[in-house]
C-alpha cells in the first residue's frame, strides 16, 4: 500500500464523469489493439484511438468470431475494412497493431448512457480519413472592407508636418 500523506501534498482528486471535449467529428490516432472475448464464442479485435489534442482514448470493437451469428462476423470484417481504408491502409490485413500504428483517421464521437465519449456505432460508417482544419477564406465583402480599413489606417499614419523641402 502506498501512503501519499508522508509527502505533505495538498491536493484533492476529483472524479469527473462528463467528457472534456464536445460530441462531433474528431481526428484520432490509432494507438493499439487487443483481442477481447465474450459469450457464445464471441471474439473481437478492439481498436484503440487517441483523440487528437487530448490524452483521451476511445475504442471500437470489430467481431471476428461468433458461434451463433455469422452476420456479426461479416459486419465485423466489413467494419475493419472501412477503418483500414480511413487510415489509408490497403492490401491484406494481418496485424492491425503494426499496420495501423500511428495512422490517423476521423470519426463521430457521441456521449453514451454513462456519460462517456465513444465512437458512434454505425457499422464503422463514421470512420473517414483525417479532416484537415478548413482555412476560412474571406468573402469578397470582407476582403473589400479589410482593404479599405488598411488604406484608411495607412493614410492616417502620414505625418502632417511633412516638409516638402528636398535637401539637395
Amino acid at each position: 500500500m502506498t501512503d501519499l500523506t508522508k509527502y505533505n501534498h495538498d491536493f484533492e482528486a476529483e472524479r469527473e464523469t462528463k467528457p472534456k471535449i464536445a460530441e462531433g467529428r474528431h481526428n484520432m490516432t490509432f494507438v493499439g489493439d487487443e483481442i477481447i472475448f465474450g459469450n457464445n464464442g464471441w471474439e473481437a479485435v478492439k481498436l484503440t484511438f487517441e483523440i487528437e489534442g487530448t490524452t483521451l482514448n476511445v475504442s471500437y470493437a470489430c467481431t471476428m468470431a461468433h458461434d451463433t451469428s455469422e452476420k456479426a462476423v461479416s459486419i465485423g470484417i466489413e467494419s475493419l475494412r472501412k477503418i483500414a481504408n480511413s487510415l489509408g491502409v490497403t492490401g491484406a490485413l494481418k496485424d492491425p497493431e503494426k499496420q495501423f500504428l500511428g495512422k490517423k483517421c476521423s470519426a463521430e464521437l457521441v456521449v453514451n448512457d454513462r456519460g462517456y465519449l465513444e465512437i458512434k456505432s454505425d457499422f464503422a460508417n463514421t470512420f473517414r480519413p483525417v479532416e484537415k482544419a478548413a482555412e476560412k477564406k474571406p468573402t469578397k465583402k470582407e476582403q473589400i472592407k479589410a482593404e479599405a480599413d488598411f488604406v484608411k489606417k495607412a493614410s492616417s499614419d502620414i505625418d502632417d508636418d511633412f516638409d516638402d523641402e528636398i535637401p539637395f
